[in-house]
């Protein structure tokens, strides 16, 4: 059996609403960690549980991996922001419960473009670029040949051993891995006029696939200025 994943970019729109400056918010995957030391972590080099999963350290490996990237092609690395991750979770859990792979959400008109997403979460003036890849949560490539075993379960030959899940780190290359054989999300990824980066993950089982493990990851870049943000702004636009 034969399954190709899907990755998708989007250009970004401009849209001013300039206001007070923003306030990131770090988790403990951020505190202490960067694209210099992030590899040595025995936090990223643990077997995802899909019993028990941990989105914000999938979030953490994603960004910090894009920024060693950037690094590697002697760009400045990209500034966390928490609202840009808010808004990159919150798309990727919609198109798993909406059942949908767009960049826009046209089931619900407050959410259709990435600019929208961020004005939902208190950002006044985005300007975002949006990458989206679907990524499996098992060892698994793309049209690689697999033989399906029991609910969510595969091997590489017919008797042989289940296919094992990644690590947190090995999830996140597959998924830059992706991206950076893309064009075009590769542009996204190494832009110079990038600042900001925050990134989201969202679980399901594809049932068209044996339930395979899958995930929808989102990267969200703020370009050319800081995020800037207004709170009440932010809760009005949410009623």
């Amino acid at each position: 059996m034969h399954y190709t994943s899907k990755y998708y970019l989007i250009f970004p729109v401009i849209c001013f609403f300039l206001n007070s400056k923003a306030q990131t918010q770090q988790s403990d995957y951020y505190s202490g960690y960067d694209y210099s030391n992030f590899r040595k972590e025995q936090v990223f080099l643990e077997p995802i549980d899909f019993k028990q999963i941990d989105i914000n350290r999938i979030n953490a490996v994603i960004f910090q991996l894009t920024n060693e990237i950037r690094v590697k092609h002697n760009l400045k690395p990209l500034a966390y922001n928490n609202m840009l991750e808010q808004a990159a979770e919150m798309h990727a859990r919609d198109m798993v419960a909406g059942n949908f792979f767009d960049h826009l959400n046209r089931q619900d008109e407050r959410k259709k473009t990435p600019n929208d997403r961020a004005l939902l979460c208190h950002i006044t003036n985005p300007y975002l670029a949006e990458n989206l890849i679907e990524g499996y949560g098992l060892q698994y490539t793309s049209n690689e040949a697999i033989y399906l075993r029991g609910k969510g379960e595969f091997s590489k030959t017919p008797d042989g051993e289940l296919i094992k899940p990644h690590t947190y780190l090995s999830f996140g290359e597959a998924q830059l891995t992706g991206w950076m054989n893309s064009k075009l999300h590769r542009s996204n990824i190494l832009s110079k006029n990038a600042l900001e980066l925050g990134c989201g993950a969202a679980y399901f089982r594809a049932a068209s696939f044996n339930d395979m493990p899958t995930f929808y990851v989102v990267q969200n870049f703020q370009w050319y200025q800081p995020v800037n943000n207004n709170p009440q702004q932010g809760a009005q636009e949410e009623k």
